[in-house]
């Protein structure tokens, strides 16, 4: 799509906003992403259908890890979600709506789709496209599944689109080469990766950063972890640290 935005490689990215439990915030929620917006960072966050096919952010696809509650995310509607309690929080999963309102362009945000199987993932990113046109503030979006990638670029997506990959321990072997091979990179042609860092050194990214496209590292957990991520890739995802400006 041309020139990428300064801040996709310029400015440290939080992993499901500014999240910290001790002091109460809990990941992907809206005060993890008020804390983000005070600091200055891009936010990272994922979105899923709810019941009512409203866009939720919620990285889990199923809710017990974060709120204690049996069942799948899909299984209940926004405002069902939105009443759960986030890890013991007074804080619930918000809709994707709440955080548009809430952040109104003051900081960028990466979005990634989420979804259960490929054809609920077609109508995520057509419900995606639609909650984001005219939204002003600057917005990319990625995905760990090259489909979705491809159907991002037959829907028309007007903002920089991201493959994410990785080690990808749980996919099946042919899915796993697929990923780390980043070949469905020919078809798709993303402006960007988003790799684990896990699995950097890699010749794939080597190869597509080469032809231009930065490489974002996740998950970027400390200090030490940023600085082996500037040797390798061009800006990080972070959580569990503040990174410092040079990152």
């Amino acid at each position: 799509m041309g020139d990428l935005p300064k801040w996709l490689t310029a400015v440290p990215i939080a992993h499901r906003g500014l999240y910290d439990l001790t002091a109460g915030i809990p990941e992907n929620s809206l005060p993890a992403f008020e804390a983000a917006l005070r600091q200055g960072f891009p936010c990272e966050l994922d979105v899923r259908f709810s019941a009512d096919e409203d866009l939720v952010v919620s990285h889990d696809a199923d809710l017990p890890r974060l709120t204690g509650v049996p069942g799948p995310v899909r299984a209940k509607t926004a405002a069902e979600l939105g009443a759960l309690r986030l890890n013991g929080t007074g804080h619930g999963i918000p809709r994707l709506t709440e955080v548009l309102d809430l952040v109104d362009g003051r900081v960028p945000l990466l979005i990634e789709t989420k979804h259960a199987h490929p054809l609920e993932g077609r109508g995520i990113e057509a419900a995606l496209l639609r909650q984001l046109r005219g939204y002003r503030g600057e917005v990319a979006v990625h995905s760990f599944d090259p489909v979705a990638v491809f159907r991002l670029r037959r829907l028309g997506v007007r903002v920089p689109l991201g493959q994410i990959s990785g080690l990808l321990p749980k996919a099946d072997p042919v899915s796993r080469f697929l990923g780390r091979s980043l070949v469905g990179n020919f078809v798709t042609r993303p402006d960007f990766l988003s790799l684990e860092l896990a699995a950097l050194p890699s010749r794939a990214a080597t190869y597509w950063r080469d032809r231009g496209r930065p490489v974002l590292a996740w998950p970027v957990g400390s200090a030490a972890q940023a600085r082996r991520a500037q040797q390798l890739a061009d800006n990080i995802i972070f959580s569990g640290f503040v990174p410092s400006s040079e990152h």
